[in-house]
């Protein structure tokens, strides 16, 4: 009987131990850590090279202060003014936008394709992605149909001939989309 409580006595003491022994090694670890986070390298932190200091060459009390603008008794602080129109080249002379587009005719209808509509904006945006996608441009119009509520049309061109117009409808209908050939007045 004699042997199991020395084992007992043993067994608590070597658990005591071992516990003061890991509480003692975690506290050794948690300083190292600490000390070196706080003064070993820091690769993030860029060093400021500070300016060196003149001299004082008169007592602080005897400098006077710099004056800054918008103190009472200072003169305004004047921006540049800039003319646009004088800084350019030829002065007023290029300031009239000159177009480079020929004149359109102005009693001729303009031939669009509308590959959809939907009440979901959404939709016709998908629509749009897919067709840019295909590297085919084209636009969304919001149409308020009174009676049928408003209306997101994807349409496409405009087209100069009613072959160019067939050309790029035959395209989209080999890429699984139905467009409607569509005129508008200017």
């Amino acid at each position: 009987m004699s042997s199991q409580i020395s084992f007992r006595h043993a067994q608590r003491g070597s658990t005591a131990s071992g516990l003061l022994v890991g509480l003692l090694i975690g506290v050794l670890i948690a300083a190292g850590v600490a000390l070196y986070i706080n003064f070993g390298p820091k690769p993030f932190v860029t060093k400021v090279e500070q300016a060196p200091r003149p001299a004082a060459s008169a007592p602080a009390a005897q400098s006077a202060p710099i004056a800054l603008p918008g103190k009472p008794g200072d003169a305004p602080v004047e921006k540049p003014k800039y003319d646009f129109y004088k800084i350019l080249p030829g002065g007023e002379a290029a300031s009239a936008p000159v177009s480079n587009k020929p004149a359109e005719a102005p009693a001729a209808d303009k031939i669009f394709l509308q590959a959809g509509a939907f009440q979901n904006p959404s939709d016709a945006d998908n629509l749009k992605a897919r067709l840019a996608l295909l590297g085919i441009e084209s636009n969304v119009q919001r149409v308020d149909l009174s009676e049928k509520g408003i209306f997101y049309r994807v349409r496409l061109g405009a087209f100069a001939t009613p072959d160019a117009t067939d050309a790029m409808r035959a395209r989209l209908l080999t890429e699984g989309i139905e467009a409607s050939v569509v005129k508008a007045k200017p």
